[in-house]
């Protein structure tokens, strides 16, 4: 790994998103067109590459520039139609994904213009190129994720979650706001995640030969919501489309999958939310049957694990499988008795202030995990389910509730500011922590927080613990 490059990591690839600087509305063109044609619509919007969509504007193909000039060379064929030149494989991403994604995203599609689409409906919404993107200077920020995805061994992706308390520190550094330095972790494990399928996948097809189906896996929890710190463990599944629920060969890619993220760095998971357990791999209508059971309990274990699935997000295989699965388990999650009991189940986390309103420490340290975070996650997580909101990141999911009438605008501002202390305070306090020697975890010194913070932080611990009433008013 190239460390000269990542002590100048530049924050604002981290930082800015593709809503930010994409192109919009698409420029798109008739798949039936000839090439002349979309060479003069070209030149007269000066872009390089024009969409073509279907009837709900989601994305087909994709035309440019160099496609034309290739066509150039022989002139009798620009006089073809457009869908015969055009690149039919089409690097996308949503509005929300970070620019170093995209360049990852480019990178891996050997190609030099990104459509982005809308993340519920599929349509094309913007387009961006890399040019543009490189003339934001964001160029360095493909490090990691390219050394994820090259990593030719387990070793070599070790390296890259072992450099991941520098890049947090150095975003932090820079003043990259904490949701925002957590989304980039989080997206460096599931580029992480991705190869570690990868180098599964080849092990596999060498002791048991090809998959008997097509697949997807699948990170779930704060990775898949874009909200990783530096204390994560294993959360991961699998869906299948083959026409049993399990396949021996999906049983041995799990469990290569776990071994790996094990010898890498990412633990395994205490509560076996992992593509090795039984439980964790599916076809469609075995997660259907999975989700309805969880929906129709009110166990405890169950609703956790619901809690963990719902974020899950496709880092590799068959990514329609991924987007039936997100259709099914929406439909599902709404049944209101279902959201009801999650509401409830955020009232039982352990607030973290006592009577007196002082709070509660172990050894000089307050749980912000289980105190803030925990009820802010899985309060936006219930409100989203009610509404049909297919966003995965907390803040986007309390603004979908605020616009739908369900919070009141103060109360959101009360939540989105303990969400940023309490990811600012726990990332603080795990890169001290890794810094000593020690494991990074879930709780923070009080002492070492000026009086300023330990307010506000009691403040924050306040409001999170009366996320349920919030949750359960919005409801009703």
């Amino acid at each position: 790994m190239n460390h000269e490059i990542l002590q100048r990591i530049d924050a604002f690839a981290y930082r800015n998103r593709l809503a930010e600087v994409m192109r919009a509305p698409v420029s798109t063109i008739d798949a039936r067109a000839p090439l002349t044609a979309a060479a003069a619509l070209m030149a007269e919007k000066r872009i390089g590459a024009l969409a073509i969509v279907d009837a709900d504007q989601r994305p087909l193909g994709l035309i440019t520039d160099r496609d034309i000039a290739h066509q150039a060379a022989m002139p009798e064929s620009l006089g073809q139609p457009v869908h015969q030149a055009m690149a039919q494989d089409v690097a996308t991403l949503p509005p929300d994904a970070f620019i170093f994604e995209a360049l990852t995203e480019l990178r891996r599609h050997q190609t030099r213009h990104l459509v982005v689409t809308d993340r519920a409906t599929g349509a094309a919404i913007g387009i961006v190129s890399m040019s543009a993107l490189l003339k934001l200077r964001a160029d360095d920020a493909l490090l990691l994720s390219t050394d994820a995805e090259e990593a030719p061994d387990a070793q070599s992706l070790k390296d890259v979650v072992a450099t991941l308390p520098r890049l947090a520190k150095s975003l932090m550094a820079e003043g990259v706001p904490p949701r925002q330095v957590a989304g980039a972790i989080a997206a460096v494990i599931r580029d992480v995640y991705a190869r570690v399928a990868q180098l599964a996948e080849a092990l596999t097809l060498q002791s048991h030969g090809p998959a008997p189906a097509k697949w997807c896996f699948l990170v779930l929890g704060s990775a898949g919501r874009g909200e990783s710190l530096l204390a994560a463990d294993q959360d991961h599944a699998l869906v299948h489309d083959g026409s049993e629920d399990d396949y021996p060969w999906f049983e041995k890619l799990g469990l290569h999958c776990s071994a790996i993220l094990d010898q890498i760095g990412i633990p395994y998971c205490r509560g076996d939310v992992m593509a090795s357990n039984r439980e964790c791999r599916h076809n469609l209508a075995g997660w259907k049957k999975r989700i309805g059971l969880w929906v129709a309990s009110d166990d405890e274990v169950a609703l956790l694990n619901a809690d963990i699935f719902f974020d899950f997000r496709p880092v590799y295989g068959e990514m329609k499988l991924a987007a039936d699965l997100r259709a099914l388990a929406s439909e599902i999650g709404k049944q209101r008795t279902f959201l009801k009991r999650l509401a409830s189940s955020i009232g039982q986390i352990e607030p973290q202030l006592n009577f007196f309103g002082g709070m509660k420490t172990k050894a000089g340290r307050v749980n912000v995990k289980r105190g803030a975070l925990l009820p802010i996650v899985s309060g936006a997580r219930v409100l989203a389910l009610s509404l049909g909101v297919t966003a995965l990141e907390t803040e986007a999911r309390w603004e979908a509730a605020r616009k739908a009438g369900r919070v009141r605008p103060d109360d959101l501002v009360r939540i989105a500011d303990c969400h940023d202390m309490a990811l600012r305070l726990m990332l603080a306090q795990q890169l001290a922590d890794i810094e000593k020697g020690r494991a990074p975890g879930q709780y923070v010194e009080v002492k070492r927080l000026l009086d300023f913070d330990q307010e506000r932080l009691k403040s924050g611990l306040k409001i999170a613990a009366v996320i349920d009433l919030i949750v359960r008013y919005a409801l009703d």
